[in-house]
């Protein structure tokens, strides 16, 4: 049988000793430190001074603060402080300003000294006091402070905790009592203002100015109306970035807020009544809680269509691949309108970036019914044209759109680039000079040739040859392109050549990247096509 082992017996004395250093590892006041359980701390902040006249403008108060690290490994330290003015009842009021810091700066933080290492690092930020709140007498308090290192460790301190530590600055202030202004609300340029929503809903894209010039805007609401009462809205915030940037939506921001352009989607529901949408109503509030409703409203109209009365089918595109290598081309699409009422206003065309659409007036409507508009598919590098959109209207005002670029389905009107699969042709090449004293050099020649090309001749290169098949001079450069004529191509003869014979070689490359070769020695390329291009240098 196997002997029993005897446990190891641990004295009561000594169970007392590491109970009470386990009570007092856990027993860390709040005044020590607010921390996580994974080794970062916020163990101090304050603002000095407490109190401030921010009724001047340019009152700062100085917020400091430190975070530890109890991993030894850690060598970086990051995170944002977030400081928002709060009521006398605890309420927040305007946007939160975010003040990011770094143990290594790398220009895009706000903290104006850095001191420390990972382990213990120290940050002080001069905080602009706001000039105007809403009462005279505003409280800014910090709100939340976030840590992270690059041990993947991080913190998050929160309002509770953070009351702990002189975490507030009270401000004599101006009164702001006036909401914000609009400057101006647009549809941006590159957005379609015809609407087609007969699968799915469609999103309008608004730019609008806004003004406050006191406490600065805070956030809003714009509702787009349309036929019948219905309505729809999108809202708008101004939001601090921790560089000290602001932004408003994803394309609008600048620096600060008092004078700000922000953009704002709205979301018109599919199916929604077909006709005009416009802005209706704008509601703005500042950073001082003080909201200005702007109604009745008709701004920035766009067009939602179902193509339900007004209709177009039968779309085709002519021709179907071009040779725009050396010059654009026009492209004529055809399509048959129906339910046109009171005559066709306008026919737009929309294209992909391999070209350009048009805008027709006052279409004319053919004997069989169908209508024709262009389209133009720019030179050489473009290898393809779509069109994505069309949009018809009438003289009643009814909209009809096609094509993916008002989220339709596809109009499959493509038109392709023919391949330059043909090299230039010269038919015929001659000097300016044959003979030149060796005395007269330096000087340039010029040699002229008679070209054919498919995609057109852009480009050359020259070189003059000694007797013996060396290069001694030469030249290239680039040309307007030529499908058929005449090219001059100048190259120089230097100084110091010696006395004999020296033929030219030269290549012609067309828009397409294809080249042909001709007069070079060792039988590279093509003969001359008028016989060899020889320069005699005489000794006199």
């Amino acid at each position: 049988m196997r002997s029993r082992r005897r446990r190891p017996q641990i004295s009561r004395a000594v169970v007392g000793i590491l109970t009470a250093a386990l009570l007092c590892a856990a027993s860390v006041g709040p005044a020590q430190a607010a921390a996580n359980d994974r080794g970062l701390k916020l163990s101090a902040l304050s603002f000095s001074p407490s109190t401030v006249d921010a009724t001047a403008e340019g009152a700062t108060a100085t917020l400091d603060w430190t975070v530890t690290d109890g991993n030894a490994g850690a060598a970086t330290v990051s995170g944002d402080v977030y400081i928002r003015q709060i009521t006398a009842g605890g309420s927040a009021v305007g946007p939160a300003y975010d003040i990011s810091y770094s143990l290594q700066p790398d220009g895009s933080t706000m903290t104006s000294s850095v001191s420390g290492n990972a382990q213990s690092s120290t940050y002080s930020y001069d905080f602009n006091v706001p000039q105007y709140a809403a009462e005279p007498s505003a409280t800014w308090a910090v709100v939340r402070v976030t840590a992270s290192d690059d041990r993947g460790k991080t913190l998050t301190v929160g309002k509770g905790r953070l009351s702990e530590f002189a975490s507030t600055v009270t401000a004599e202030e101006l009164v702001d009592s006036a909401g914000p202004t609009y400057e101006r609300v647009s549809v941006p340029p590159d957005q379609p203002t015809y609407l087609y929503n007969a699968a799915k809903p469609v999103t309008v894209e608004y730019s609008i100015e806004v003004a406050d010039p006191e406490s600065g805007f805070y956030k809003g609401e714009i509702t787009v109306a349309g036929p019948g009462g219905q309505t729809a809205s999108g809202k708008l915030r101004v939001v601090s970035t921790g560089d000290g940037s602001t932004s408003c939506g994803p394309h609008g921001g600048g620096w600060g807020s008092n004078d700000i352009v922000c953009s704002v989607s709205v979301t018109i529901p599919a199916g929604a009544a077909a006709g005009t949408w416009a802005v209706s109503r704008i509601r703005l509030t500042d950073n001082a809680g003080n909201t200005s409703v702007h109604r009745n409203l008709n701004l920035a109209p766009v067009q939602v269509t179902q193509n339900g009365t007004l209709q177009a089918s039968d779309f085709s595109i002519t021709p179907k691949a071009v040779n725009n290598w050396s010059a654009p081309q026009k492209l004529s699409i055809t399509m048959q309108p129906n339910g046109v009422r009171q005559g066709l206003a306008s026919a737009t065309v929309w294209t992909d970036t391999g070209c350009g659409g048009s805008v027709t007036q006052a279409p004319v409507i053919s004997a069989d019914g169908t209508i024709t508009v262009t389209a133009t598919m720019f030179q050489t590098y473009d290898k393809e044209c779509t069109i994505t959109g069309i949009a018809l209207v009438d003289g009643a005002g009814d909209v009809a759109a096609y094509g993916s670029y008002f989220d339709g389905p596809d109009l499959n009107l493509v038109v392709t680039q023919i391949p330059d699969t043909t090299p230039p042709v010269a038919t015929s090449a001659s000097l300016s000079f044959t003979t030149v004293a060796a005395s007269a050099l330096p000087r340039n020649v010029e040699l002229t040739a008679d070209v054919t090309s498919f995609a057109g001749v852009n480009g050359y290169s020259l070189t003059i040859y000694d007797s013996t098949g060396d290069p001694v001079g030469g030249g290239y450069g680039g040309l307007f392109a030529v499908t058929d004529g005449t090219v001059q191509i100048v190259a120089g003869l230097s100084q110091g050549l010696a006395p004999g014979v020296y033929t030219i070689g030269f290549t012609l490359t067309d828009s397409g990247g294809l080249h042909a070769q001709y007069g070079y020695p060792n039988d590279v390329g093509s003969p001359a096509p008028s016989g060899p291009l020889q320069i005699t240098v005489t000794d006199s």
